[in-house]
């Protein structure tokens, strides 16, 4: 490939992606051309290393998503943050290899806390349905009232408990999506 091929097809690329600032990008790979060429390299052996113009593309696509992920005026979206992983993850396949068993540990532990919650919700729920036949039992108006603050109790612990989750889940993944993203750094800096 040619210096007019790669930048030629790394702009249809970028431009399909819908990224932002592609004359930018192409005046600094331009540049990767005029640096690689000083030191005696070919066009074909600079396009080499710079990879795949749909890689490079779908990787400054992907840095966009993250920024509007971290961007805190933004909600977090945890589709997005799904999405960009698995994106980070296709683009840099090291990194799977690398965060298997930490990501099937750390899922582990989430889906735990999650499903804590869950059944104490449940339980609080179950409870709360039982109300009506406590009244007939011989202990009478206290088992009721007994069953009442300790359905309404059990059910305030499963609504702390999810948002203590919401915002653990929410921080392992921004910090999965930073480590993926240094990685990111060094596919766009070839």
């Amino acid at each position: 490939m040619t210096k007019q091929e790669f930048l030629k097809n790394l702009k249809e690329e970028l431009e399909k992606n819908k990224v932002q600032n592609v004359q930018d990008i192409l005046t600094d790979y331009e540049e990767h051309f005029v640096h690689g060429l000083s030191k005696g390299k070919t066009e074909v052996e600079i396009c080499e290393g710079l990879g795949f113009p749909s890689v490079i593309a779908k990787a400054y696509q992907t840095e966009s998503l993250i920024s509007e992920i971290k961007n805190p005026e933004k909600g977090f979206n945890l589709s997005l943050a799904v999405t960009v992983i698995g994106r980070l993850l296709v683009i840099a396949p090291f990194n799977f290899l690398i965060l298997f068993i930490p990501g099937v540990v750390i899922f582990a532990l989430l889906a735990s806390g999650w499903a804590v919650s869950v059944a104490i919700g449940s339980a609080s729920l179950a409870l709360l349905s039982m109300l009506p036949f406590l009244g007939t039992v011989s202990a009478g108006a206290w088992a009721w009232v007994t069953g009442l603050s300790t359905s309404f109790g059990l059910l305030g612990l499963a609504i702390l408990g999810g948002m203590v989750m919401f915002v653990i889940t929410k921080y392992i993944v921004l910090a999965i999506i930073s480590y993926l993203q240094w990685n990111l750094k060094f596919i766009l800096q070839k």
